[in-house]
């Protein structure tokens, strides 16, 4: 392994640990930082999921111009502007366009990333963004008890923005690459079919997590009626139960386990105890928590299993030009699933979100069967 690969390879990393403190740090501090400006910043979350879709998409032309590593680091930067601005902020207009800028930077550093992680795995990327997500998962984690101990002074929370910032100085040392990502001339639709089953499996998967990891406060709350202060714990501990199946699932992967037996096997499981939380919550609410515990760590390899074996289909360059679209068909399914879960549960820790949630779960397993029979990969168009 060359010294440009191994800054690659830790550029990578550190960007990703960015995306774990932009995904809880907003979030997290809410709470503080509506209390100082006595105003609701409720809208500060969905700008910051309007603004990742905004940042998906644009890596599609950006990526198919560029190699990974400039949207990794205009992405990182972003998001480190933004981390300073939430954390001095005064004004709600102020934090809430913050927000939205944090989620542009985290769109593009997560669709970039996912093209650089095949380009610089040996053998499937599925291990890789395995390893990568479980970053996520544990600065995520981590992040909301900073934030706990800093909140009533905001300001020094802005220290966070190094972590992002690391990425921009590892990244913009190496060596910039030969020649940029060529675009094919034409589109080989048949080719390219096969990834349905992960268009489809992709938004399923991540509106179940959303409802999850959105929720993950509400949920504690409401079902054993603690404290809202204690209940914000269930933050970090939902993220902390995602870095250990997201690290077991790299685990497996170094054991030549495949794939799609890891993914096909968890999430099954992970239905039917979405679907005994449902029927636990009423008469065993622990019992039903102690489920959702063993969901999350299921479930919490799927995504970078989903697209790393949709990458393992494509060519370098077709990888470039199509991964923003499956990443963005993943953005649109935590924006929708849990409005729809609302709209008929009404209430975040009812058996109705449980059991709904379980049959879009189940629909993961399926979908991933019909993709292990489609061809391995795509052809590139003439």
């Amino acid at each position: 392994m060359t010294d440009d690969t191994r800054r690659a390879r830790a550029g990578l990393f550190t960007a990703f640990a960015g995306l774990g403190v932009t995904a809880a740090f907003v979030p997290a501090i809410l709470p503080s930082a509506e209390r100082a400006m006595t105003a609701d910043l409720s809208a500060a979350v969905p700008a910051l999921f309007a603004g990742l879709l905004v940042g998906v998409l644009a890596s599609g032309p950006l990526l198919t111009r560029q190699p990974p590593r400039t949207a990794l680091i205009l992405g990182s930067a972003l998001q480190a502007a933004a981390i300073v601005v939430v954390a001095l902020s005064g004004t709600p207009s102020v934090f809430i366009v913050a927000a939205a800028i944090a989620g542009v930077g985290f769109g593009l550093v997560e669709a970039s990333g996912s093209v650089a992680a095949k380009s610089l795995a040996t053998g499937s990327a599925t291990g890789l963004l395995s390893a990568l997500l479980g970053t996520v998962a544990v600065c995520a984690a981590v992040t909301p008890l900073l934030v706990a101990v800093g909140s009533p002074a905001r300001a020094p929370l802005g220290i966070l923005a190094i972590v992002p910032l690391l990425t921009v100085a590892i990244l913009s040392a190496a060596a910039a690459p030969s020649a940029h990502v060529e675009v094919p001339a034409q589109r080989d639709v048949r080719g390219l079919l096969v990834l349905l089953p992960f268009a489809v499996a992709l938004p399923l998967y991540v509106g179940v997590e959303t409802v999850l990891s959105g929720w993950s406060a509400v949920i504690p709350e409401r079902i054993l009626a603690v404290d809202p202060g204690l209940a914000a714990l269930g933050t970090s501990a939902f993220w902390t139960l995602m870095a250990i199946g997201r690290f077991g699932a790299a685990g497996l992967r170094r054991l030549s386990v495949s794939p799609i037996v890891i993914l096909a096997g968890a999430t099954s499981v992970a239905a039917l105890l979405m679907a005994a939380a449902g029927m636990l919550v009423d008469s065993a609410p622990v019992g039903a928590l102690v489920a959702l515990a063993a969901v999350v760590v299921l479930l919490a390899p799927s995504y970078g299993l989903i697209l790393g074996l949709a990458l393992d289909r494509l060519d370098p360059t077709r990888s470039a030009a199509v991964t923003g679209a499956l990443v963005a068909c993943g953005a649109v399914g935590g924006t929708f699933v849990p409005t729809l879960i609302l709209l008929i549960g009404r209430d975040p820790a009812s058996s109705t979100t449980f059991f709904a949630s379980a049959v879009l779960c189940a629909l993961v397993p399926a979908l991933m069967l019909v993709a292990a029979r489609s061809p391995q990969r795509t052809s590139t168009a003439s």
